[in-house]
């Protein structure tokens, strides 16, 4: 990426994290509890959060490979910022604020209200991932040949979530979201494995 030769050190360092936040995402939603007082809310939402910070960190190092400097670069970063904080929210209400309600008797407006606003967030964080990653994508076709490939696998990790939720064919219910965020950490691994591979001329 020739605008920013990088630290290949750090460059490796951030793509293993990538990568590695980014299957654990997986793995966690294949955890994520679907009913109240199991135990594991508090836990999986916790990891979740902390994947999300991670990630978020990957990708600005990513997206520095070339170029924060440009705006497309720049607006890719700021998208990708605003999912973390809806994300960061819905784990927070859908982990702690729903299990502390729930626990402390209130009642069934209460944890609707909680659920519509973690839905709320949800969808919002993929629609922003989305975006995010369809720009990245775009710039990387049009202007890095030799990462077409990754540009296209970006605009699709972008494009299919976004199509997925937009239509109805999924929804931010456990299952739904589990394709959803699968989808999407499949391009963090391959923009992770992409830094391991980082040279300081690329």
């Amino acid at each position: 990426m020739p605008e920013n030769s990088g630290n290949p050190a750090s460059d490796r360092f951030s793509g293993v994290a990538l990568a590695v936040a980014s299957m654990l995402s997986v793995l966690a939603m294949a955890h994520h509890p679907s009913s109240f007082g199991t135990g594991l809310g508090g836990w999986v939402h916790a990891i979740m959060m902390v994947v999300v910070l991670v990630n978020f960190a990957g990708f600005i190092q990513f997206a520095g490979r070339w170029g924060l400097g440009r705006f497309s670069v720049r607006a890719g970063v700021v998208f990708y910022g605003a999912a973390v904080l809806a994300n960061l929210l819905a784990a927070l209400i859908n982990g702690f604020v729903v299990e502390a309600a729930h626990a402390n008797g209130a009642n069934a407006d209460v944890l609707r209200l909680c659920w519509e606003l973690n839905q709320a967030l949800a969808y919002g964080g993929v629609f922003a991932t989305s975006i995010s990653f369809a720009i990245w994508g775009v710039d990387l076709i049009v202007t890095q040949r030799r990462r077409r490939i990754l540009g296209a696998a970006a605009l699709t990790a972008g494009l299919v979530p976004a199509a997925l939720l937009w239509s109805g064919v999924m929804d931010m219910h456990v299952a739904g979201a589990f394709v959803v965020y699968a989808i999407q950490a499949a391009f963090g691994v391959l923009a992770g494995a992409e830094l391991m591979r980082a040279r300081p001329q690329d």
